[in-house]
């Protein structure tokens, strides 16, 4: 059941699946513009052997009240602020595509010792591409914003009719209205400007600590090498690219992105002090 409460005059809504134990709990935060329905299929993969939370950002839970504007600052700090109420000592994010930015955040501000490890799904590596740019600039235009999200679903989708996917963009995704996804679309390019790319923000962190991407978008060689040279740069940072048709591999994949963070929990070393 989905839970609503007031942290200091915000409304966050999470719940909680599994039980409690000796290993960090497991942080589900989704993309802007979904919520924790998201993560249904990959909670029953998890539950079993973690205590798993899935949190959605402001706005986003059952009561879609329209709130004012806010950012990756925020996010961070709602969930920061979730996780002090419910006595979480440590965790591990796993995030979905520009979630990804709000986990970076949260190892910064928390440390390796409370975040020792961080995974993202399926977030664009690179710079922004300039394709996704005119997106995120058509998305924060009254007139133009229904088309470009639309174009983006098609995107998402890649040809793919996976019934839960659809289900997903169709119900849940297209729940929200202009006022969300255009602030999605603002947050997004304040993200690449500040930083660049995600790779360049997980360099740039004051702490290392290991880091898993797991992605099937895009199907593109050279993006391949990206991930390979940055490994080969960074030795925390490591990577998978799943064989998944869609931008959303916890939906498409769970038992494999499952077992991508079973695998990475296991493999990890002790944080640096």
């Amino acid at each position: 059941m989905i839970n609503t409460i007031d942290l200091s005059g915000t409304r966050i809504s999470f719940d909680e699946h599994g039980l409690p134990g000796s290993g960090p709990a497991i942080v589900l935060l989704p993309g802007w513009c979904h919520d924790h329905r998201y993560y249904d299929r990959l909670v029953q993969h998890l539950a079993p052997r973690h205590r798993v939370i899935r949190v959605d950002w402001r706005g986003h839970g059952p009561d879609r009240t329209p709130v004012a504007e806010f950012g990756l600052t925020e996010q961070a700090a709602d969930t920061i602020a979730l996780l002090d109420h419910l006595d979480v000592t440590h965790c591990v994010p796993l995030a979905h595509a520009h979630g990804g930015w709000v986990a970076l955040e949260m190892a910064e501000l928390l440390g390796p010792q409370r975040v020792p490890q961080v995974m993202i799904a399926d977030l664009i590596m690179t710079e922004l591409p300039p394709d996704f740019a005119l997106g995120l600039q058509a998305m924060t235009r009254p007139e133009t914003w229904s088309l470009a999200r639309e174009e983006l679903g098609q995107a998402w989708l890649a040809g793919s009719d996976s019934a839960q996917v659809n289900h997903h963009i169709l119900h849940e995704a297209g729940g929200f209205g202009f006022d969300m996804w255009s602030r999605s679309s603002r947050v997004i390019q304040s993200a690449y400007d500040t930083w660049g790319s995600p790779m360049a923000r997980m360099e740039q962190l004051t702490h290392s600590r290991p880091v898993r991407h797991v992605f099937s978008h895009p199907k593109a060689a050279e993006y391949d090498t990206l991930h390979r040279e940055f490994s080969d740069r960074n030795p925390w940072f490591s990577y998978t690219r799943l064989p998944g048709e869609t931008h959303f591999p916890a939906l498409e994949l769970p038992e494999q992105v499952a077992a991508e963070l079973n695998g990475f929990l296991g493999t990890a070393t002790d944080p640096p002090v």
